[in-house]
């Protein structure tokens, strides 16, 4: 990843990316720009193309149509003699280079009386001006186009292309004026006047016409039929819409049918047999309803461009090599003093404080790097040398510690059963510090051969403080505790000295229990303490709920009071700190009297002290699990047999 690279790699990486994408959107935005001039370009030049190539057929065209237009007004108003009809025919086709042809065809029997066809047709031949009649039986000239189309539509039109088989023999369209007789106030149709031209000369002048290499242009009559086009096979053999039915084109046949209404368009083409691409335009001729298209291969059209193109990417490139082997260098150059840094700082890191940090004569921003490491330095020096005693200091507190906490544990009975040789009575105890010492505490011992004297407290506080008035309160008890005194006259003496020069207002929650083995009478002093849990012989549980007076420590000369009850014979005392109910799991939540009372109830009825301690203890474990212990646990099962 490039985030592990050096210095080096990553400047380099990020210049040369940043050029390369500047290069290439310039280079996309240049190659649009000029890809859209040149077809601008291109549109012009097709239209000015077509347009004259339009200009130059309409203008023959035109004067074309003058021709059979002047005769109308002679034969429609003068009677007209053969002679003087031919030699006008003959004329015509002579000094009109356009024309191929000119006829008169009349309806039967209107030139002469006893004649039902008579067509005089003068046209140009290899031995020049020939003259044929075709009123002839071979031709009938009244199912051609040239003479039925004006008749039915009674106005001058131009013919699709054919081939006058008969006639001139050649491939020709027909220029066709319809004339009258006009006499008697009359309008009786008499026949056509016909201009025709040679096909020849307009594929002569569409093939003139070169569009790039492969370019060319095509005409098609006003039903899509081809006139002209490269390929003679298709000419008068093929139309635009066949063509597009043959491909399977749409577009082709939207194109035709968009030429044939006479619009103009300059639009993307693709070729019929390879799909290449183009561009058309195409134009109307309106004097014969026909339209010219001119096709422009779009690779040609783009060859400059694309070599230039390509010549740029070319440049690009090199140009691009050639600025990231200066950045290596220079970058190189740069990071040559970071490099030696990096080395000096390996060197520190190793444990050599004393190696010189030079920077020569580099960049002001690596000379503040280097004199930033050289305070570093000497910052090291000093934090290690700090360290050091920091580490002495502390190693020596937790010694001291571990010494307290033996010393604490040695304060506790550790040793279970504690009265192996008496089967009166049972007790099992734990206490499990959070800290490497504690203020929790417990005790038991007899104070004559028939009364045990037991204890339970916590320490307001943890940790050293804490351990230490748990210490004191254990030697209070031991030292005040005897036989003639009753349980709340010990715990009035225990706080009274407690509560003396108590400025830290530490305090203890206690619980003291005297216990007549061979009674079974109990008197207790309940000072602050969570209640503990007496199991029945009868196989239930219930709270000792009586408090008699304040923790220990808080109020000097309480007067503490106590309670008595008598156990029967396989109870039970459970007596506990709040590090059992208080002990909080992962998910922030408390274990509760709730549950400790429910477990007790359903696992503890028939136990032993050691298997009910180690039942609420493993318990607690499982609830607080990866949880950070909190406070001290401390839990003391005491039977009575």
């Amino acid at each position: 990843m490039i985030k592990n690279k050096g210095i080096t790699f990553k400047l380099s990486a990020y210049i040369i990316s940043a050029t390369v994408l500047i290069f290439l959107s310039i280079l996309f935005y240049y190659y649009q720009y000029s890809k859209k001039m040149l077809l601008r370009e291109a549109y012009h030049s097709a239209q000015q193309l077509t347009n004259a190539t339009v200009n130059e057929i309409e203008t023959i065209l035109f004067s074309t149509q003058k021709t059979p237009s002047s005769l109308i007004y002679i034969i429609e108003n003068s009677k007209v003699q053969e002679d003087e009809l031919l030699n006008m025919l003959s004329l015509i086709v002579e000094n009109n280079p356009e024309v191929y042809g000119s006829c008169i065809a009349f309806e039967p029997y209107c030139f002469f009386k006893d004649t039902k066809q008579y067509a005089p047709y003068f046209y140009k031949s290899k031995e020049g001006i020939a003259y044929k009649n075709l009123g002839e039986d071979s031709y009938d000239y009244f199912k051609w186009d040239w003479y039925k189309l004006p008749k039915t539509q009674n106005r001058a039109i131009w013919t699709e292309p054919y081939f006058d088989e008969g006639g001139g023999n050649i491939l020709m369209t027909t220029y066709a004026v319809p004339f009258h007789d006009h006499s008697n106030n009359q309008d009786i149709f008499r026949g056509v006047i016909t201009a025709d031209i040679s096909l020849d000369w307009l594929e002569r002048l569409m093939g003139s016409i070169k569009i790039y290499e492969t370019g060319y242009a095509f005409l098609i009559s006003q039903t899509g039929m081809i006139i002209t086009h490269p390929n003679s096979e298709l000419r008068m053999n093929e139309s635009i819409f066949s063509l597009a039915e043959k491909y399977n084109r749409p577009d082709v046949k939207k194109i035709g049918e968009d030429m044939i209404k006479g619009n103009s368009q300059f639009l993307p083409y693709a070729a019929l047999t390879d799909s290449t691409p183009n561009r058309i335009y195409y134009a109307p001729l309106p004097e014969s309803n026909w339209s010219m298209a001119v096709i422009f291969p779009e690779a040609e059209l783009f060859a400059d461009l694309n070599e230039l193109h390509r010549t740029s990417i070319i440049i690009g490139i090199l140009g691009i090599t050639g600025l990231f082997i200066i950045i290596i260098l220079i970058s190189r150059n740069i990071t040559k003093p970071l490099r030696k840094l990096a080395a000096t700082a390996e060197e520190i890191g190793s444990g050599n404080f004393d190696v010189t940090i030079k920077c020569g004569n580099a960049a002001r921003e690596i000379t503040m790097l280097g004199n930033t490491f050289i305070h570093m330095q000497h910052e090291l020096k000093n934090y290690i040398k700090n360290l050091e005693i920091t580490t002495a200091a502390k190693e020596k507190i937790e010694s001291e510690l571990k010494i307290a906490h033996d010393i604490q544990q040695g304060m506790i009975h550790i040793i279970f059963p504690p009265f192996p040789e008496r089967k009166d009575v049972d007790v099992y105890a734990i206490l499990e510090p959070a800290r490497q010492v504690g203020g929790d505490l417990y005790d038991f011992f007899f104070l004559d051969d028939e009364t045990l004297c037991f204890a339970i407290g916590d320490v307001s506080d943890k940790g050293v403080p804490a351990s230490l008035l748990m210490a004191i309160t254990l030697t209070l008890l031991r030292s005040k505790a005897n036989k003639t005194m009753e349980v709340n006259e010990i715990v009035n003496s225990i706080n009274n000295s407690i509560s003396k020069e108590n400025e830290n207002m530490m305090f203890v929650t206690f619980f003291l229990g005297l216990l007549n083995l061979k009674t079974g009478e109990l008197n207790y002093c309940n000072a602050g303490h969570n209640y503990p849990y007496l199991i029945s012989q009868k196989q239930k549980i219930e709270e000792l709920e009586q408090t008699h007076g304040p923790p220990l420590g808080i109020k000097e000369n309480h007067q503490y009071k106590y309670e008595t009850i008598k156990l029967k014979k396989s109870d039970s005392l459970v007596l506990f700190t709040d590090g059992v109910t208080e002990a909080i799991s992962k998910d922030s939540e408390f274990y509760g009297d709730e549950r400790l009372k429910n477990l007790i109830e359903s696992h503890c009825l028939n136990s032993d002290p050691k298997t009910i301690t180690n039942l609420i203890f493993d318990d607690v474990g499982k609830f607080t699990l990866e949880a950070e212990r909190s406070d001290d646990i401390t839990l003391l099962v005491l039977s009575y047999y």
